[in-house]
């Protein structure tokens, strides 16, 4: 393992992380499948997509320095490798296109329609 990238397992049901805390690294899920919610206005959590594993998630906070913007549950037994902002830095010096792909997918997630559309339900 490199350092600053752990791995972490997660039971179905698990959180792997809360809408509203503090967040400064990104998940890689390497397997198994998670459930991505927002609260709507009620404070309730609405679904708002799914991920398997090869999909990243958490990259929001990361790049901005702002608070989790979604929770996410482990919707069967998954793995994730968790990569911290220092880590992440440094691979994208060594590789840019690392960080443009990640700016890419910040910017399409990052208040979505799904995600808009959820929180004023």
């Amino acid at each position: 393992m490199i350092r600053g990238l752990w791995l972490r397992s997660f039971a179905p049901g698990a959180i792997v992380m809360t809408e509203g805390e503090a967040g400064d690294s990104l998940f890689i899920l390497t397997t198994g499948a998670v459930r991505i919610f927002v609260k709507n206005q009620e404070g309730r959590n609405v679904e708002v997509r799914r991920m398997e594993d090869g999909e990243f998630f958490g990259e929001i906070s990361l790049l901005s320095g702002k608070a989790r913007t979604a929770t996410i549950t482990a919707s069967s037994s998954c793995e994730v490798l968790e990569l911290d902002r220092a880590t992440l830095d440094d691979i994208a010096r060594r590789h840019p296109r690392v960080r443009t792909i990640v700016q890419e997918f910040y910017e399409r997630r990052s208040g979505s329609e799904l995600e808009r559309e959820a929180r004023s339900n």
